[in-house]
């Protein structure tokens, strides 16, 4: 009898041993399929953590919550309706129609919403248990306040600047906790550009919530902003003593101040040392001081960056 060559022998025998492996794989994951179907088809009661989302809860009311509002639900149900809890949806909405706000905390009894509450989960689930029984969270109370549009900061090209900025609307209604609104007079927007301004701007500006408590009724204003050139010039003024009582004699040493200040190019020729006034103020003069801050008592309103050396006199006082 002839014999097979020891290659083909080795081939067939590997060739028997991959059939039987690919057997005992296909059994191993078909009992395992069985014993899955087997094993969550079965009922079972356990505890499970659910998260609550509030329904219907009254615009002025902010929960104050840490975390998400949870309660412990006991659940009859099968291992693929717990399966689908864990991995898919663990959420149950609660109506706050019939809560109770008093005092900071809100009370609702989750005995009333037990059908409701049923009806949200899969098939023949069972609740058994709600734990608690009662909901209870603190809020604040929600209020609104008018509040005026101020302009932002801008980064201005050499030689330019901003001359008038408006909003429209010019004032927006925030809404937060009472307290909060207490401490917010004016909205600032922030306004970001690539380059250097040096032109009038005509534009929509977002607007953005200062804080996580707070909202905006809008979600942004149109904003024109005049530019025009600007350039630099100073005027040597004396003190002006007009405002001081006139039975008594005021020296200052120096007695005049340089005076530096910007103003738009084609303005500037109409702006002249005489509607500029610097002095003090008759309040802040003090016998036992010998030196006085100087204020601005008078200048043109179509200036900016006014800026005077020395900041403060000498002076003497004679009755």
């Amino acid at each position: 009898m002839k014999k097979e060559p020891a290659f083909i022998s080795s081939l067939q025998k590997a060739s028997m041993d991959k059939g039987r492996t690919k057997f005992f794989l296909s059994f191993l994951l078909l009992s395992f399929i069985f014993w899955f179907i087997t094993k969550f088809s079965k009922e079972y009661t356990e505890v499970m953590e659910f998260q609550l989302e509030l329904s219907d809860l009254p615009a002025s009311i902010t929960p104050i919550v840490k975390r998400a509002p949870q309660i412990e639900v006991t659940l009859k149900a099968s291992g693929f309706q717990f399966l689908y809890y864990q991995l898919v949806d663990s959420s149950l909405k609660v109506d706050m129609k019939n809560t109770s706000f008093e005092g900071g905390t809100a009370t609702l009894p989750l005995a009333g919403q037990f059908q409701d509450l049923q009806e949200q989960l899969l098939g023949d689930t069972q609740i058994l248990n709600l734990f608690p029984a009662t909901f209870e969270f603190d809020y604040q109370i929600q209020a609104s306040k008018r509040i005026p549009v101020s302009a932002p900061k801008f980064e201005m090209a050499i030689g330019y600047a901003v001359t008038d900025v408006r909003f429209s609307p010019d004032s927006i209604d925030i809404i937060g906790p009472k307290e909060v609104l207490k401490t917010i007079s004016a909205y600032r927007p922030t306004f970001i550009e690539n380059q250097k301004i040096k032109a009038s701007i005509e534009q929509f500006i977002a607007i953005s919530p200062t804080n996580e408590q707070t909202a905006f009724e809008q979600n942004r204003v149109f904003m024109q902003v005049e530019v025009d050139r600007f350039s630099e010039r100073s005027f040597l003024l004396p003190i002006d003593t007009d405002n001081l009582p006139s039975d008594k004699v005021y020296k200052f040493f120096p007695n005049h101040v340089k005076l530096t200040f910007l103003a738009p190019l084609k303005q500037l020729k109409n702006i002249h040392q005489e509607d500029f006034k610097l002095g003090v103020s008759p309040n802040k003069i003090s016998a036992t001081s010998k030196k006085i801050q100087l204020e601005v008592l008078a200048a043109p309103d179509n200036i900016i960056k006014m800026r005077w050396e020395p900041k403060e006199v000498d002076y003497l006082l004679r009755q």
